[in-house]
């Protein structure tokens, strides 16, 4: 049946797969699909009687619980938007995003005390399950057929923040009919059946996690979830995934160069994994082949490219033999064919080398209450022009070889660490908020042995002394804090007059 709004599809496959197992968590409890299904129209129902709307946003809490993934659902089934956070982050972050999101309601699977204020403080609802499960699972096990009917393909599902160069996190706005067509796509890619078992060992407020998610459960497929406490641990993660019988991996390469380092995958270990999908950022060639030659006769291996707005994935490319004998990145690929791009260089122009832009059906509504950095990356293409047709500028720097393209860096100064894309400005916005600082530069490098790196560099006020890491934490998450912070009396300028990063980068890797 086709399906036109996510509630449907979720629906069909609740319909072929009742008894079947829906999610594992690593703490080994399991949820079917009917379960989750009823769960999902239980909060639905609730959510209803707190006064939500369509359109209305709600922001979970979300630990990856049966409660977490039922309300993601709930909301879907109803129009609704809603926005997974990462509760970890520093207090004024937390308040960016919420203040950015502007929820109706603020949910969360495990009572949070730091978030309970911070929601008093914006004047925010806030509700957690030990407050209402017993309303919940009173609620009625139908959705109305009314609420679903309502719902189109172009209605917003999610907002997903990522970093923002002005200091504040951007809330890319995902619709249904994008994610329809990214769930059709990931199961013809990878040719994925109901004999399939996915990981989930991404983050769920993290990009990747939306292939995760998506691709497996609205296609009637298992996902195994694991936590952030379970994936700090390798062993216990990695035995997680063998005991369930994982048979596809998605994860940045810079867990898998991880689990490498620490000699945890060896022939023997992930035995049922038949395909190592990795994107996010660049896998360094020297360390691919360490894993290819491992598991080259029992997996395949696949590159993938997509920023936030081109909803999660564009493109998927199956690494082979020939790619492991050239130096260099392996290519990105051929667009999937939800996608149509355009090549402008520096001058506009449509040529082979320059900026990615894509034009396609899982292009991002926009960010979320951000009209002038919207009007700046989505813009008309400028190779129509008989009538109006929207793109996205990704900020990619590309080469199109041979049908193939190849990443060649960016024309700003975002960066990939650890997967997370981070804007470097974001994160000198965090520290010349530090007292003492007089200037300050950060950039990103990347060592032989696979392992990325951001190194500030701060010149201070003479006798000034002060915790630099302590006072980031205030202001950003963990994986944004420098690896290495080095002092200097005064950073070199370029004949701009500005902070010369390039300088400062080739010094440091000299």
């Amino acid at each position: 049946m086709y399906a036109y709004n996510l509630g449907q599809a979720f629906a069909a496959a609740v319909r072929e797969n009742r008894e079947k197992t829906a999610i594992i968590f690593d703490g080994a409890d399991r949820v079917t699909f009917q379960e989750l299904d009823i769960l999902s129209n239980q909060l639905a129902n609730f959510f209803l009687g707190q006064k939500i709307e369509k359109r209305d946003v709600i922001a979970i809490q979300n630990r990856k619980s049966p409660y977490g993934f039922a309300a993601m659902i709930a909301c879907l089934k109803l129009g609704v938007i809603y926005t997974n956070f990462d509760y970890t982050n520093p207090k004024e972050r937390i308040l960016k995003i919420l203040h950015t999101a502007e929820p109706k309601l603020v949910f969360a699977d495990e009572r949070n005390e730091a978030i309970e204020e911070i929601c008093q403080e914006l004047h925010m609802k806030y509700i957690a399950v030990s407050q209402c499960q017993e309303a919940v699972l009173q609620q009625k096990e139908s959705v109305s057929s009314f609420w679903l009917e309502g719902v189109t393909g172009n209605m917003p599902a999610y907002i997903m923040f990522t970093s923002g160069s002005t200091g504040v996190p951007k809330g890319v706005l995902i619709r249904q009919g994008s994610l329809l067509n990214f769930i059709k796509w990931g199961k013809a890619q990878y040719q994925l059946t109901k004999d399939d078992i996915l990981t989930n060992v991404n983050p769920i407020y993290f990009d990747n996690s939306v292939f995760d998610f998506y691709c497996s459960v609205f296609n009637g497929i298992t996902m195994v979830s694991v936590t952030k406490e379970v994936v700090e641990k390798p062993k216990e993660m990695l035995r997680v995934i063998e005991e369930n019988g994982c048979t596809f991996w998605f994860s940045v390469p810079s867990m898998l160069i991880y689990l490498m380092n620490l000699k945890l995958l060896t022939k023997g270990r992930l035995t049922d994994i038949r395909a190592f999908s990795f994107g996010g950022e660049g896998y360094p060639k020297e360390l691919l082949r360490k894993l290819y030659s491992i598991y080259k006769d029992s997996a395949k291996f696949y590159n993938v490219y997509g920023p936030t707005e081109g909803t999660c994935i564009c493109s998927a490319y199956e690494i082979t033999e020939k790619d492991m004998e050239e130096d260099g990145l392996a290519p990105l690929g051929r667009l999937s064919a939800n996608f149509e791009s355009v090549i402008l260089d520096e001058n506009g122009e449509q040529n082979t080398v320059g900026e990615l832009c894509l034009i396609g059906e899982q292009l991002a509504l926009g960010y979320y209450n951000d009209k002038e950095r919207t009007e700046a990356s989505f813009v008309e293409c400028p190779q129509i022009g008989a009538y109006k047709e929207r793109m996205y500028k990704t900020g990619d720097r590309v080469e199109l070889a041979e049908g193939k393209l190849y990443f060649r860096g960016r024309i700003d100064n975002q960066i990939k660490h650890m997967g997370y894309r981070i804007e470097l400005e974001e994160i000198e916005n965090a520290l010349i908020k530090i007292p003492g600082l007089k200037q300050c530069a950060a950039i990103h490098t990347v060592s032989k042995n696979g392992f990325s790196k951001i190194v500030a560099f701060v010149a201070c006020e003479e006798s000034q002394e002060v915790d630099i890491r302590k006072e980031l934490k205030k202001y950003l998450p963990g994986y944004m804090i420098p690896n290495a912070i080095e002092h200097l009396d005064e950073l070199p300028k370029n004949a701009n007059g500005k902070v010369d990063r390039v300088f400062l980068k080739q010094q440091y890797e000299a």
